[in-house]
């Protein structure tokens, strides 16, 4: 078992080139040894001396898909939030206006929103 130092990483953040390393052949034949060290930290299991496999708890697994899901479902209650507001009775009202419009006889919300930006000038 092996550990190879670079440039340090963020809190809780760990590349599997920083990690401790088992071999394959090692966790086959220490499995519990093997497991004991991984309950500690996360392990790179390597195969022909290449790093293909990463050993981690369940738990830390969980904490990862938790803050890789975390920003989208920020988002999405974002957005849930957004249109909620855009869904109200008076914006229904200007949408559906809107949609009447021709390019002959503005529509009123058209109207509205020059009269607005008439007065603010």
């Amino acid at each position: 078992m092996s550990k190879t130092t670079t440039a340090p990483r963020p809190f809780g953040f760990s590349a599997v080139a920083d990690m401790a390393d088992v071999s394959a052949t090692v966790l086959k034949n220490k499995f519990s040894e093997v497991v004991r060290l991984a309950s500690r930290e996360p392990l790179a299991i390597t195969r022909h001396n290449r790093r293909e496999f990463v050993i981690l708890t369940a738990e830390r697994y969980e904490e990862i898909q938790q803050s890789r899901l975390a920003p989208l479902q920020s988002l999405s209650a974002d957005f849930d939030q957004m249109v909620a507001k855009m869904n109200t009775a008076p914006d229904r009202k200007a949408r559906a206006s809107f949609f009447k419009a021709s390019a002959v006889k503005p529509s009123p919300a058209l109207a509205k929103l020059k009269k607005q930006r008439a007065h603010a000038r």
